[in-house]
């Protein structure tokens, strides 16, 4: 018996292929999943734009699943959960882990990315890395947990509560920021994209959205990932600001210095999500503070892999692309 797994052999080139059926170790599970997303990062590995990986790559992060079975070892409660999938897979033993910025962490692999990730008929995964989804969620909901988390971590680094808020860029991470900023009590928060669509989207979840101009703000997120971007948002804080950045950058960048320190901005990155965000971002979706469902413009058969790649990669069309097991079409 064989399964099969989707490969990114090299830049732009896509294959299924065959292998064992994974056998979980102690500690891990395996999976079957139910909805996978696909993501700004997955189509720079396609494109051969991301500084992080060595080919060939397996993709698959944005992920619900079920709970197959378990490894010896391994509480056996777990068979037939329905499971968010936190990626990232840490040593626990450097200064970074220690300290609980594990997203950090100095040997740090992503599932999808620098380990097998989803995009598999049954893939396995270690169990301190699986959230329970609670009753009610659905398995897509379930896929942008993951996102979500992001977002919740991004916003977490800059305390919005009563101030002024942008948020540059009306894709899936730039509309999830902005939810959670308005669920934590910013003053005002306003989606900044260029694409009349993505502002149409934006206004649909009850944003304010606007092209690029020239207002000025306290607290700016960049989660377009493109030097024109982060340069419209260190150009659109206050004096005293901060700029957060979210983007994934597939490329090196420049960026206006002499503002930095005439302004005294604050510059932050953000990176993925620590052992707070996965329960938190669960917590919103499970009270309806932040919805995702809209984003979703495009849904394929998990086995249509290429498909959903091709539709990802007409950005100003789709937003979030999603693969499904057929049962969950």
């Amino acid at each position: 018996m064989v399964g099969r797994r989707l490969a990114v052999e090299a830049p732009h080139r896509l294959a299924w292929l065959e292998e064992a059926p994974p056998t979980p170790g102690p500690g891990q599970a395996l999976l079957k999943p139910l909805a996978v997303g696909l993501c700004g990062s997955d189509l720079h590995v396609y494109e051969g734009l991301h500084p992080f990986v060595r080919y060939p790559v397996y993709p698959g992060h944005e992920v619900a699943a079920r709970v197959l079975e378990v490894g010896p070892e391994t509480d056996p409660a777990w068979v037939g959960a329905r499971v968010a999938l936190e990626p990232s897979l840490t040593c626990g033993r450097c200064p970074q882990c220690q300290s609980g910025r594990y997203n950090i962490c100095q040997a740090l692999r992503v599932m999808g990315f620098q380990a097998p990730g989803a995009m598999a008929e049954a893939f396995v995964a270690p169990v301190d890395r699986l959230h329970r989804l609670p009753e009610g969620l659905t398995d897509e909901q379930g896929a942008l947990v993951e996102p979500l988390a992001v977002a919740v971590h991004a916003v977490g680094l800059s305390p919005v509560a009563g101030r002024r808020v942008a948020v540059l860029g009306a894709g899936t991470i730039g509309l999830l920021v902005a939810q959670v900023a308005r669920a934590y009590g910013a003053a005002s928060v306003v989606v900044v994209d260029p694409l009349e669509a993505r502002r149409r989207l934006a206004e649909g979840l009850g944003l304010p959205a606007q092209p690029p101009g020239q207002e000025r703000y306290e607290v700016v997120f960049e989660c377009v990932g493109s030097e024109k971007a982060l340069e419209a948002a260190i150009q659109g804080c206050h004096k005293g600001g901060e700029v957060v950045v979210a983007g994934v950058f597939g490329q090196p960048t420049r960026i206006s210095a002499a503002l930095i320190q005439d302004w005294e901005l604050t510059l932050r990155g953000s990176l993925m999500y620590t052992a707070r965000d996965y329960p938190e971002a669960l917590r919103l979706l499970a009270q309806g503070q932040v919805r995702v469902e809209p984003l979703i413009t495009h849904r394929f058969p998990l086995l249509e892999a290429p498909a959903a790649f091709a539709a990802a990669l007409q950005r100003e069309q789709a937003l979030k692309v999603v693969l499904l097991n057929p049962q969950n079409i």
